[in-house]
């Protein structure tokens, strides 16, 4: 997996394309003891063309249902499957999120993680209560007390 995660960090470095990785593959580079099934790799909607021809993966299509907005495409990159999505929005009960822009990667072999509570807000503002729940289990003990608290707070403040 981690050899398919710097394959990843060359290919999009090589193309200039700024990006973030997300899911359980994120968790793993944490020190999170999860055997992650695909790569998740986010990039700005206007980079997912670019990022999805230098991974080698389809053209990316619009993908919504659920409150979630991307454009997406997945593939295979050394057999282990890949999930690029391009300018994720999320909306619900708790509003409209997008982002957080990626950010510039060093030369080489950088990876740039998606945040912590970035998840866990996603599922907040989606109302998806299965999501809120794995993304709390899997921040660490303190940052998870920290963000629930904080997601209730901008429960409250939206309503």
């Amino acid at each position: 997996m981690l050899a398919v995660v710097r394959a990843v960090a060359l290919r999009l470095d090589d193309a200039g394309v700024h990006w973030l990785l997300a899911g359980g593959a994120a968790r793993l580079l944490r020190g999170h003891p999860v055997r992650p099934r695909d790569v998740d790799v986010e990039v700005r909607e206007q980079d997912a063309e670019r990022a999805a021809r230098a991974l080698g993966l389809p053209a990316p299509t619009i993908a919504e249902g659920g409150g979630w907005r991307s454009l997406r495409s997945e593939g295979l990159l050394a057999g282990v499957p890949i999930d690029l999505s391009g300018g994720i929005t999320v909306t619900g009960p708790g509003g409209t999120l997008s982002g957080p822009d990626p950010v510039t990667v060093t030369p080489g072999v950088t990876v740039t993680l998606l945040p912590d509570g970035e998840a866990l807000a996603r599922a907040v503002v989606c109302g998806d209560e299965g999501r809120r729940a794995r993304a709390e289990a899997a921040l660490p003990a303190d940052a998870a007390e920290r963000e629930a608290a904080l997601a209730a707070a901008a429960m409250r403040d939206s309503a």
